[in-house]
């Protein structure tokens, strides 16, 4: 009798751990940001001290979606930035959607020349672009994380190339970091 109430209490205990284990589960999944909560938490301004040195002092706005980014359904825009370093951010409502975009608006058409895929500590697709006319010069990285097109970019005299890559690599990884501490903000 005494093992049959030890494997009824195991049994027991067993399926209590399931039912709150399963219950956590459930909590995360619904934990999980909407597009539009998203673009909220992004639109909400990031403490000072995070930002890079190019990004110091400036607002965090909401931008207008181009007609390309509402044929792909976006959820909104954000920017953070100056006239001389800007990091958006462009929110869409699955994966495929920013994926879509990006590929519906290739970033090496009219002068923008793609300087290379590979940037360490970004997801790809990631792209690094140089564009130049008129005496300056603009690099950008553009990159999707999950549901959202990130793009840095940063404009400068012409021959400054060299620093305006250094500042866009940095103000992309902190755009990589800034929409991952809003998602886990919401877990």
């Amino acid at each position: 009798m005494e093992t049959k109430t030890v494997w009824v209490r195991h049994v027991a205990a067993s399926m209590l751990a399931l039912v709150i284990l399963g219950g956590l589960a459930a909590g995360v999944a619904q934990a999980a940001l909407s597009p539009r909560q998203l673009y909220r938490g992004l639109l909400k301004a990031a403490p000072a001290s995070s930002l890079p040195p190019a990004l110091r002092g400036t607002k965090t706005r909401s931008a207008k979606l181009s007609a390309g980014a509402r044929s792909q359904h976006a959820v909104g825009a954000v920017e953070v930035g100056n006239a001389d370093a800007l990091v958006g951010f462009l929110v869409f409502p699955s994966r495929a959607r920013a994926l879509a975009d990006l590929k519906a608006f290739p970033p090496d058409t009219g002068p923008n020349k793609i300087l290379t895929t590979e940037l360490p500590g970004l997801p790809r697709p990631a792209y690094l672009i140089h564009a130049a006319g008129n005496g300056f010069e603009v690099a950008y990285v553009v990159f999707v994380v999950d549901n959202v097109v990130v793009n840095a970019w940063a404009y400068g005299a012409k021959g400054s190339l060299k620093t305006l890559i250094a500042i866009v690599e940095r103000d992309a990884r902190w755009a990589k970091n800034r929409t991952l501490s809003v998602v886990r903000s919401s877990s």
